[in-house]
Order: structure tokens, then sequence, then C-alpha cells
């Protein structure tokens, strides 16, 4: 146990009286790095997770996978409302909207598997003891998930099941638990590794921004769910207000997606620099 004053070299929070094995209590660095580090700045690069390049892909992907599986499925809805508007036909929107489906499950698989090596015990043991095994196996359940309920979909398309018009709607409505799940379960490994590395401003607001997102996009799909029910009980006036908010959310939904895809590119960026800062110490 520290006895004299230390500073965390990272947020300054003074370390008297924590053990030297445990973690920082204000932003998670571990004592010993502190320690360590104004014993000899120099050794500061061992602060580096082991495979900087991996660690840097996993969170890069898994921040911004949600938002590419958004804006393919939302890509054939969003040229249909066009092409409505335009007064012509809706022939090409539907050939994009179901191939996108499988489009988005390989965008997700990919980031899954991406992360999985990037944060695995084998690449770089300090993160993933950091992370913790629950939160990462967590995290990688829900995108597998996600991608398996898409590709479910679409496999389900090239059948006569696939020619109900309420079709999408069940494929919209499957994807509720497991998107609100993942993007659930992104919010603390994002803010953890991102207080890994430095980025404090980044690794809050990307929390932030991923709880947000998880209320937006589940209003968001609960409203295009139900627009038919709302439809069919209150009139078409209540419908168009349906319409307009969940179009509203949808919104709100992707800039908050791009938003947390933002915070991961540069967390994932700062993973390649020394997480101890011998300037700091100065």
């Amino acid at each position: 146990m520290l006895d004299v004053e230390v500073r965390c070299v990272r947020c300054r929070y003074d370390l008297r009286g924590c053990r030297i094995f445990r973690a920082c209590p204000e932003c998670g660095l571990p004592a010993i790095s502190s320690v360590s580090a104004h014993a000899d700045p120099g050794i500061s690069e061992l602060s580096h997770p082991s495979d900087p390049g991996s660690a840097a892909a996993a969170v890069a992907a898994i921040a911004a996978a949600p938002l590419v599986a958004v804006l393919l499925q939302g890509s054939g809805p969003a040229m249909r409302q066009v092409d409505a508007l335009a007064g012509r036909g809706s022939s090409f929107p539907s050939q994009v909207e179901r191939p996108a489906w499988l489009v988005a499950s390989v965008a997700l698989a990919v980031a899954a598997a991406v992360a999985a090596r990037g944060l695995s015990e084998a690449r770089n043991p300090e993160l993933a003891a950091s992370l913790g095994r629950g939160r990462t196996v967590r995290l990688l359940a829900a995108l597998g998930a996600w991608s398996a309920v898409l590709a479910a979909a679409f496999v389900a398309s090239l059948t006569p099941l696939g020619d109900a018009q309420s079709f999408p709607l069940v494929a919209l409505a499957a994807q509720v638990l497991p998107s609100a799940l993942a993007l659930t379960w992104l919010s603390p490994v994002l803010a953890r590794v991102g207080a890994l590395s430095r980025n404090y401003r980044e690794a809050r607001h990307g929390q932030q921004s991923a709880d947000l997102v998880t209320i937006t996009l589940v209003a968001c799909l609960g409203l295009w769910v139900t627009l038919p029910a709302i439809r069919g009980a209150v009139g078409d006036d209540w419908a168009l207000v349906a319409w307009a908010l969940a179009a509203f959310l949808a919104v709100i939904t992707v800039l908050g997606l791009a938003y947390l895809a933002a915070n991961g590119w540069v967390i994932a960026r700062s993973l390649r620099r020394p997480r101890i800062d011998p300037r700091r110490l100065r």
C-alpha cells in the first residue's frame, strides 16, 4: 500500500492509500504503472498494448459496425420513400433492401471476428484482463446474434416466407433485442478501453452516445414495426405522426452512431501511442 503521495500519471489522482497492484480509483490505470513511470519515465513504453494494431482494429470495428449495419438496412427504405415522393416505381429499392441484410450480417460478423482477435488474451493480455472476459464475451455474443438474425432474414427472404408483405417488419422486429444488447454492452467496453488509452473525453462521450443510441434505436424500430397497427387502430393521421417521429428517431440514431464511430476511431488511434505520456511528468 502506498503511504506517500503518488499522482496517477493519467488523471493526476493521488494514489496515497492505494494498493500498488490495484487500479487507480479514478481512471483505472494500474497503480504500478504510475509508480514505475515516476521512477523512470523511460519504462512508460511498457504500458503499450502487446499488439497495438489488433487492439486498434478491434475498437474501430466494434464502434463502426452498428453504423454500417443501420445505414445498409436504411438504404432500401430511404430509396423507396424518395421514389414514392417522385412518383417512380419501387422495384429497385426492394431489390436493394434484402441483399443489404446479408451485407450487414457480414459486416457485423467481421467486426466480431476482428474484436475477438484484438481483445483476446493471446494478442493483448493486459487489455483483455482490464476489460474482463465477461464484457468481451457479452459484446461478441450480441454482435454474433445480430449478424445471425440478419443472415436468417436474408435466407428466409429467398423462400415463400419472403413474399409476405409483413416480412420486412418481422425481420426488423427480430433485430430489436440483439441490436439493443450489442449497443448496451458496447458502452462499457468503449468506456474502459477509452480510459486505458488516455482519451477520457472520447471514452465518456462514446459511452453516453452508445447509451442514448440504444434508446433511440429501440424506439425507432418499435415505431416502424407497430406502424400498421397504429394505422389500423387510430387512423392515418396518427400513423403519419408516428411515421414522422420514427423518421426523426432514425436520423438521431444515425447521427449518434456516427458520433460513436468517430469516438471509437480516436480511441483506436490512441491505442497505438503510449498510454503514459512522459511529458505529463515534467
